[in-house]
């Protein structure tokens, strides 16, 4: 049911099982990761007439309803997974996706998406609804390409449904990735680069020896409070003018 980009990993085995409303096939891929675990991609493609409360049918949940944080946290129980707050869209519309790392350093993508079904011009059900689900954990790749398995992964048989609103957000046949001004945009933080830091080697103190004559500085004493003003004795009445002493 699935057509998968190089980048995805060569396809080890299918497992098919029918359902009275839908067909489902999980698709385990080769694993380049150094966690315990089995990348795979799980399709549901339900039937346009089929019903979810017949007997032998498969359950159809609109993803509005599921809690695909914890869905992420309880199927890879052994990363720490983050739920990403971008919006991302492929061929076939928006999807959503939470990243993790494990104790081993891989990153882990699990991804989900729902399909809508499809009408014909008369009214009548084309196909019915899509269900997606990924699980990639991988010790060399970057989020960014574990994000390119979503944006190339072709569905046989289907073809984009999403309606545009506006032309470019949302439209068939667009796609919309996390990436900032200065990049792709990560849920999760870079491990820190290990630095060797090396000791700055600092210069020897060399004795400096002063040579030369040195011109000594003069010490001129402050004055003292009995001697900050000259003495002037009081006129006597003999003389008409002041004796003012020398300094």
């Amino acid at each position: 049911m699935l057509v998968l980009s190089p980048g995805a990993g060569a396809i080890l085995g299918v497992v098919q099982t029918g359902y009275a409303n839908a067909t489902e096939q999980t698709i385990s891929l080769a694993t380049n990761a150094r966690a315990p675990g089995q990348n795979y991609f799980k399709v549901q493609i339900f039937d346009a007439a089929g019903s979810s409360s017949a007997p032998g049918a498969l359950r159809d949940v609109a993803l509005a309803d599921l809690d695909m944080a914890g869905e992420a946290r309880g199927t890879v129980s052994f990363a720490d997974m983050k739920l990403a707050p971008y919006f991302v869209q492929n061929q076939y519309g928006p999807f959503g996706y939470s990243m993790g790392r494990t104790e081993t350093s891989d990153i882990c993508m699990y991804a989900w998406q729902r399909i809508g079904p499809s009408l014909k011009r008369t009214g009548a059900g084309a196909r019915g609804a899509v269900n997606l689900r990924a699980l990639i954990c991988d010790s060399k790749k970057t989020e960014n390409e574990l994000l390119q398995i979503m944006f190339d992964l072709r569905l046989k048989g289907v073809t984009g449904v999403v309606a545009p609103a506006p032309r470019t957000l949302g439209a068939s046949g667009t796609v919309i990735s996390p990436f900032a001004k200065d990049g792709a945009a990560n849920v999760l933080s870079p491990l820190p680069v290990a630095q060797n830091h090396k000791a700055t080697p600092q210069p020897a103190k060399v004795s400096e020896e002063i040579t030369g004559s040195v011109t000594p500085r003069l010490f001129i004493p402050e004055p003292s409070a009995q001697q900050s003003m000259p003495i002037v004795p009081q006129p006597s009445a003999q003389q008409s003018m002041p004796i003012v002493p020398q300094p």
